[in-house]
């Protein structure tokens, strides 16, 4: 009862705080700002508080695609419920909340005791804290880097409107993005060197490409970055490399709990 309780408060608070984002976006001078900030934070409590329920109720022994994308998902939200006093992610907010909404759905109809099993061990827990965080931090720099690309084109092709006139600055989103993208890296760094550090053998049949894609991820984004701060690279083969990135990040995680868990299954 409570988790279904829980789940309808999540769904309720990530639409409403869409839809004020939306309406911030179409109508700037509405002053909901308050109201899209009060509904965004009782939407993550509320999509935490489920997380937990449902962890616990497994007594975190399993993680599967569903649990592992909807902490992910809660992480996204969380970091862009920080720049609420920006302009800069009201287009991405909309989104991010709706994808948050339905992970959060996917977490409760799917069965808890599905995917791997994982021990107690605090090197495990600390790998996958610092795997689904940098997966998070690097995600949310990638929609960063597709937003730029797209102001950017617009200011090329000079096809502006009332909705540019809403966009922030190119150089804020590309800022932000760069830190984002740097943060990212640094995790995803300390996560493989964790899983090396706690895990008997990295290079084992059932963890091998996760490794291969995951230090090829690191690689592209290590590239990307200094790329930029040698040569001040930046527009489209940055989103470009950093879209490569996340894809092989997800393929590396995402790609193989989905077919062990849901094809497989």
């Amino acid at each position: 009862m409570l988790i279904s309780a829980l789940l309808s408060a999540t769904l309720v608070l990530y639409v409403a705080s869409a839809l004020f984002m939306l309406q911030q976006v179409f109508k700037p001078r509405s002053s909901l700002t308050a109201i899209s900030l009060v509904t965004a934070v009782m939407a993550l409590v509320c999509h935490g508080g489920l997380i937990y329920l449902r962890l616990a109720s497994d007594e975190f022994d399993h993680l599967n695609v569903s649990s592992s994308l909807s902490i992910v998902a809660w992480l996204i939200a969380l970091l862009s419920l920080f720049r609420v006093q920006q302009s800069n992610s009201l287009l991405l907010k909309p989104v991010i909340y709706l994808f948050a909404a339905l992970s959060a759905l996917l977490l409760v109809l799917t069965p808890a005791d599905l995917g791997a099993y994982i021990g107690f061990g605090h090197g495990l827990v600390i790998h996958i804290v610092l795997s689904l965080v940098a997966y998070g931090v690097l995600a949310l720099a990638t929609l960063y880097a597709i937003q730029a690309s797209y102001i950017n084109y617009l200011l090329k092709t000079k096809k502006t409107s009332g909705l540019f006139k809403q966009l922030p600055p190119l150089m804020n989103i590309e800022r932000y993005f760069f830190r984002l993208l740097s943060a990212g890296t640094l995790l995803l760094i300390l996560a493989i060197a964790s899983g090396f550090a706690f895990l008997d053998d990295m290079f084992a049949q059932n963890q091998a490409h996760k490794t291969i894609l995951a230090m090829a991820a690191a690689l592209v984004y290590i590239i990307t970055y200094l790329t930029h701060k040698a040569t001040g690279l930046r527009g489209k083969p940055v989103m470009v490399l950093s879209i490569l990135g996340t894809v092989l990040l997800t393929l590396g995680y995402f790609g193989s709990r989905f077919v062990k868990d849901i094809i497989l299954s």
